[in-house]
Formats: structure tokens, C-alpha cells, sequence
């Protein structure tokens, strides 16, 4: 169940970024990326299919937290969030 939180978790963060629902064959091909990907973390990885599906590339956790300090994060900041505690959570269980 942990690794479905965590591709769900990368999943909402692409269709923020896209503002459109992700199709089968699209969540297919983000899996494959994940899959792919040469980090050695799974947030890594997740980042760098997002990067490579979106073209974007997501703040770190250390300017998230460094915005916190300032501002009020937004809905991106807090997708990320929760990305980055879901490939904890699951990197726990393995």
C-alpha cells in the first residue's frame, strides 16, 4: 500500500502541474520514468519523472522550508510535501 501512496502522491503533483487528470497510459508512462530514473533515493526518482513529464523542476525540501518562514506555502509546496513523505514512509517499509 505504501508504494501505491507514494505514485499517487507523484501522480497529484503532475496533474497540479498539468491542471488536467492523468490517463492510464499516462500514469504507465510517469512509472516507467520512475522506474528509470538514476537516483538513489525514490523522491529522487519521482523528482526526476516529474521533471522529465513536466519539463519542471520541483522546489526542494530546504526551500520549501525556507519559504515557510515567510510566506504561507502553496498548493505545489504542500503536493511536494507530501511527496517527500510518502518516498520516506515507503523507504522506511522496504
Amino acid at each position: 500500500m505504501s508504494e501505491m501512496s507514494f505514485l499517487l502522491a507523484v501522480f497529484a503533483v503532475i496533474e497540479h502541474l498539468n491542471r488536467s487528470e492523468l490517463t492510464t497510459t499516462s500514469k504507465k508512462l510517469i512509472i516507467a520514468y520512475v522506474n528509470e530514473a538514476t537516483g538513489e533515493e525514490l523522491v529522487d526518482k519521482a523528482r526526476e519523472a516529474v521533471r522529465r513529464y513536466t519539463e519542471t523542476v520541483l522546489p526542494t525540501l530546504a526551500s520549501i522550508r525556507a519559504k515557510a518562514r515567510t510566506v504561507k506555502l502553496d498548493k505545489l509546496d504542500h503536493l511536494v510535501l507530501k511527496l517527500e513523505y510518502e518516498g520516506a514512509r515507503l523507504k522506511r517499509a522496504l
